[in-house]
């Protein structure tokens, strides 16, 4: 491989070896010339005004790769049936989700990966729900060309294991019952079936039916058997799971012999959630924050649910760690630290 520094004025001619960024302070930042553009005379000037006075041309042996390649072979690696990747754009390539789900992260392998030089792999946060065609890591080496040698040693660590994978929301269908007497008897209007709409709007499900109950725990644990009964894949228990005495939420859930997983959680909002197991089937228990709140730890389980993972007591633990939503003006959840296990 050869490197050759030619001055701006004399480069008409030559072919950009790589992407070269323009930045106009708001206006502008992207890539002005892409790897491969043949120099013309009108050029000089806009790339003296990009602060080049000298260009490089590379010439490469079969020994080197150049930084487009090099991400193109990390980037084939990575990419799976729910994961895309798009052409590189100043020598990075974007890995791309191709449905809506939850990215599961090895942080192991992706720290083992990144302690090589020059490689250079970007991710959001493991366990988080995605978007389809939202970006979920960036991929690239740093400096413009790299060995051979290597590279294939990068990709022999990125084969060792799954690095990405994307766990795609199941439909699945939702048996929803509301329980307080102030609902069932009128006296105010019920705030949680509309809200559970727009969250399964949001994140999926399909509300199966809804039942409004008393104060009473043996109607609750017969509705819940009924609905699971009846095909539910998820049941939600809306209200009454405060420590007042009238609220028999958690007994009506315990009286149907599922197994009580957590009740209370070191989330917050979200403090009183209560989940359990009926054989396989979730139940949750939720408090009214879901109704008043704009996201809560509904938002951080329910997802979860969907994608058929067994949520387990110790990791409703770890989530103590970011646990704390910071009611932000303008809400960015997920991409923000609500969540987040580090």
């Amino acid at each position: 491989m050869s490197i050759k520094k030619i001055s701006v004025d004399e480069s008409v001619g030559h072919v950009v070896a790589h992407d070269m960024t323009q930045i106009i302070p708001g206006e502008y930042k992207g890539a002005r010339f892409k790897k491969g553009h043949i120099i013309r005379k009108e050029d000089i000037n806009v790339l003296k005004d990009m602060g080049k006075e000298n260009i490089y041309v590379l010439n490469l042996d079969k020994d080197t790769l150049h930084e487009d390649e090099a991400a193109f072979k990390m980037a084939s690696i990575l990419k799976s049936d729910n994961i895309k990747f798009e052409d590189p754009h100043e020598g990075k390539i974007s890995l791309i989700s191709k449905i809506d789900g939850i990215l599961i992260i090895n942080k192991d392998l992706l720290f083992k990966a990144n302690s090589e030089s020059d490689i250079l792999i970007t991710t959001g946060h493991t366990n988080s729900p995605v978007k389809m065609d939202e970006v979920i890591a960036g991929v690239r080496i740093n400096p413009l060309t790299i060995g051979v040698k290597k590279m294939n040693k990068i990709l022999s660590i990125l084969k060792e294991n799954i690095l990405f994978k994307i766990n795609p929301y199941k439909k699945l269908k939702v048996g929803v019952v509301i329980t307080g007497n102030e609902v069932y008897h009128g006296r105010i209007e019920d705030k949680f079936l509309p809200t559970l709409n727009k969250k399964f709007k949001k994140w999926g499900g399909e509300l199966l039916d809804y039942k409004y109950l008393p104060d009473e725990p043996e109607k609750i644990t017969k509705s819940l058997l009924e609905f699971k009964n009846k095909g539910a894949d998820i049941l939600l228990n809306c209200g009454g799971m405060s420590v007042d005495p009238d609220d028999v939420t958690p007994l009506g859930i315990k009286n149907t012999g599922a197994k009580v997983i957590k009740y209370g959680v070191p989330v917050l909002p979200g403090n009183k959630l209560m989940l359990a197991y009926l054989d396989q089937i979730p139940i949750l228990g939720l408090p009214a924050c879901v109704i008043f709140e704009r996201t809560t730890v509904f938002d951080i389980v329910y997802p979860r649910l969907l994608s058929g993972e067994k949520i387990t007591k110790a990791k409703f633990v770890k989530l103590s760690y970011g646990g704390l939503c910071h009611d932000c003006p303008v809400c960015q959840y997920p991409h923000c630290s609500f969540g987040k296990v580090d």
